[in-house]
């Protein structure tokens, strides 16, 4: 009985210990537009100007450099919402996973170094301290340091295989919280590689 016991413990330390996972991107250019989505949700043209910054993959790293800048009209002080949802691809359409995420008001923690976001985003931005107190406010510069973005994450549960998607979508709210007639969608398709 205490084989059995201590069989049953080290199998369930196995299982809830986190997996090393690599997302690699299936386009060069990182980001694509949502499908089925109404008329007013933007792509990531309608947040950032990207004429200024430059990505590229390479083998299965993404590199990116330059200047965004923010032309979401919204209004300084609207509460911005954000979400994350990943799904998977199974025979013939995109199945949502468990792994999802909501941000109810990023601004006071775009720049938080805990956040998910901060490790592979916003600590890059050097102008920051100018910044972060204009979250996605129009007019916002956000200049970057050159940087890869190498999308390594730990994750428990199931283990991931095949194509994934992530969808992320980001919506303003008024002082009164009542939704702004705009928000933006973007996707990132691509599979996870198993590190460990």
């Amino acid at each position: 009985m205490y084989l059995y016991a201590v069989f049953f413990i080290i199998l369930l330390v196995r299982q809830s210990s986190a997996l090393k996972y690599l997302f690699v991107p299936e386009n060069d250019e990182f980001f694509n537009d949502c499908s089925k989505q109404p008329d007013n949700a933007l792509n990531i043209n309608g947040i950032f100007d990207m004429s200024n910054f430059t990505i590229m993959q390479k083998d299965d790293v993404i590199q990116m450099s330059g200047n965004i800048t923010v032309i979401w009209q919204i209004h300084p002080g609207d509460r911005i919402q954000m979400s994350f949802q990943l799904f998977r691809f199974d025979r013939i359409g995109w199945v949502q996973t468990p792994y999802s995420m909501t941000v109810f008001n990023i601004c006071p923690i775009l720049y938080d170094e805990p956040q998910y976001w901060y490790k592979y985003w916003t600590k890059n931005i050097i102008n920051k301290e100018d910044v972060k107190d204009k979250c996605f406010y129009s007019g916002t510069q956000l200049i970057h340091k050159p940087f890869e973005l190498n999308l390594v994450f730990e994750l428990t549960g199931l283990p991931l295989n095949g194509r994934y998607k992530s969808i992320v979508t980001v919506q303003a709210f008024s002082t009164k919280n009542v939704k702004r007639e705009t928000s933006i969608c973007v996707e990132v398709e691509g599979h996870f590689e198993r590190l460990n």
